[in-house]
């Protein structure tokens, strides 16, 4: 039976098994009942070659120095890395933290979001790959920490930030059910709101955010970006936008 435990890192500890070569995928849970099997180490530990085409076409649009933001495991710091760039991990987990070190990254932070502050200046590129819009959870929360992320970035700066449609069948744990239930609530039909099985250990509840092109360029309105150049091509599939600032 699992356990639930209030603030546990249980999705950091599934980073940390596989790290450690643990191969067990964790269980994502939706608010509505649906449970599914996730991705597992296959993709949070993937070689660039195993990422989405989107993700691969963005490495080329990466400059300066990075911080590379939520960044688990570490997989793209890691290719970065190994390119020759100055990256640092981020990432609000301990334990995905210390699952980024065991695997080589160099300059881990373990903070969340909201500590960045001036500490973003030193920064020419933050990348947010891996549907890593959904950190901020809400348009809300996007539009309040990527306004405040304009405030203490260099006016060159720039975010490539990852998401997915919700109507196609790409975002992951999305289904046509789901968006309109959404609507009929009056949030975003890709507004999902789970939680991770792993271990025998149940997490807390989290929103996650995925947004199409046009929902994007709605979202971040007045935070002091736009959307400059996007990379991937098929509707279902993931894409990363450039986002430049105003």
């Amino acid at each position: 039976m699992s356990r639930t435990l209030r603030g546990a890192d249980v999705f950091g500890r599934a980073l940390l098994d596989w790290s450690n070569g643990g191969v067990t995928p964790e269980v994502v849970e939706r608010d509505d009942g649906l449970f599914d099997v996730g991705a597992g180490p296959e993709v949070y530990l993937s070689g660039v070659r195993g990422w989405p085409l989107a993700e691969r076409q963005a490495m080329g649009l990466v400059e300066g120095r990075v911080l590379d933001v939520g960044c688990g495991a570490g997989r793209v710091a890691l290719h970065l890395q190994k390119r020759g760039f100055d990256v640092v991990g981020l990432d609000a987990s301990p334990l995905a933290c210390q699952a980024a070190i065991n695997r080589g990254v160099s300059d881990v932070w373990c903070r969340p979001l909201e500590r960045l502050g001036s500490a973003l200046e030193s920064f020419d590129t933050l990348v947010m790959l891996g549907n890593n819009f959904g950190l901020f959870g809400t348009p809300q929360g996007a539009q309040r920490r990527l306004a405040a992320w304009a405030k203490h970035t260099q006016p060159s700066a720039r975010i490539l930030v990852e998401s997915t449609n919700a109507y196609f069948g790409g975002a992951p744990s999305m289904d046509r059910q789901y968006y309109r239930r959404n609507v009929e609530r009056g949030l975003l039909p890709g507004h999902a709101r789970f939680r991770y099985h792993y271990g025998g250990e149940v997490g807390s509840w989290f929103d996650w955010l995925f947004v199409s092109r046009a929902e994007l360029r709605t979202v971040i309105r007045g935070t002091g970006w736009r959307v400059g150049e996007v990379v991937g091509d098929s509707l279902s599939e993931p894409y990363v936008a450039v986002l430049e600032k105003v």
